[in-house]
């Protein structure tokens, strides 16, 4: 199965009324060289969102009906995927639309923890929409912060209402939830600086030493820095442990990390319980390897002993 070509997927997220269809429609037209097929969750016995997708092939329409997919995760969804990439495996990319009320942290964490569809497919990324005029009335709701804290991409939608004061002011708010995603503002769904869905967040992935330890709302940012590699089989155990035990807890954790007797750095790549390694790049001097969580930390322990 190792020779099945794998299909970028792009996760959509963001709270009720933050213009997730809107975004949906204008990526459709920015982009019609592109080959999309759509995977969406919707509450209820007949899906509404289908008739709202423009230019979308209603043969390449997969909705899961009566349950929230990201929330009550069922074999349902791992054999709409399976299905999808049998039939239609020269799309050119996936794009799977959560609800308004969902954890999207439990789409990844299926993708990532199930050998044949890591087979069939490359998490791409994640974008969250942001309803810019109902900011903070959302960040009350904990799973709106979720959706923030697990986006690659963050995109502040209804930007137009917005005065350039309160723009910045939500873009500075964003950054401080989740320092690991860009912020790109955008009117009516419309990004224009938004190129093929550039989210490339791994082999480009880099971290700012200056998010350690940091506190917003009742999330937390905490970093653990290595001076020399590490071993790779005990910090793997370690992580696997720590993640799994502190997955409602951990929302997400990035790092890059030098191994020793490894040629490569390693970038890892973490949520809700789940996460991957994968090379970076080659090894030309020795930086201090660094790791960070985010999520609801205080009561966690995360030394590792190197």
């Amino acid at each position: 199965m190792n020779d099945i070509r794998k299909i970028p997927v792009t996760l959509i997220s963001g709270f009720l009324g933050a213009g997730k269809t809107t975004f949906i429609n204008a990526l459709l037209q920015k982009f019609p060289e592109i080959k999309f097929a759509l995977v969406e969750n919707e509450f209820g016995e007949v899906g509404i969102d289908s008739k709202l997708i423009k230019g979308m092939d209603a043969s390449q329409m997969f909705e899961l009906k009566n349950g929230c997919v990201c929330c009550t995760i069922s074999d349902e969804f791992e054999l709409v995927l399976k299905e999808l990439h049998e039939k239609f495996g020269n799309i050119d990319h996936l794009i799977i639309e959560t609800t308004g009320v969902a954890d999207p942290a439990s789409i990844v964490q299926t993708i990532l923890g199930n050998h044949d569809l890591k087979n069939m497919y490359h998490l791409n990324g994640t974008i969250c929409l942001i309803d810019g005029l109902n900011f903070n009335l959302n960040l009350e709701k904990d799973v709106a912060i979720k959706q923030i804290v697990v986006a690659d991409l963050l995109v502040l939608n209804k930007s137009e209402s917005l005065e350039s004061f309160k723009l910045e002011m939500i873009q500075d708010e964003l950054k401080k939830i989740n320092p690991f995603a860009s912020v790109q503002s955008a009117s009516f769904g419309n990004v224009e600086d938004l190129n093929q869905l550039e989210l490339e967040r791994k082999l480009n992935f880099r971290i700012d030493a200056d998010l350690t330890n940091q506190k917003h709302l009742n999330i937390q940012t905490k970093s653990l820095y290595f001076n020399q590699p590490i071993e790779k089989e005990r910090f793997m155990n370690w992580l696997e442990y720590t993640m799994d035990i502190n997955k409602k807890e951990i929302y997400r954790v990035k790092g890059v990390l030098q191994f020793k007797n490894e040629p490569f750095e390693f970038i890892v790549q973490g949520v809700g319980g789940r996460f991957e390694l994968e090379e970076g790049d080659i090894i030309l001097d020795s930086k201090p390897g660094v790791l960070v969580f985010i999520g609801q930390l205080e009561n966690i322990d995360l030394s590792f002993e190197s």
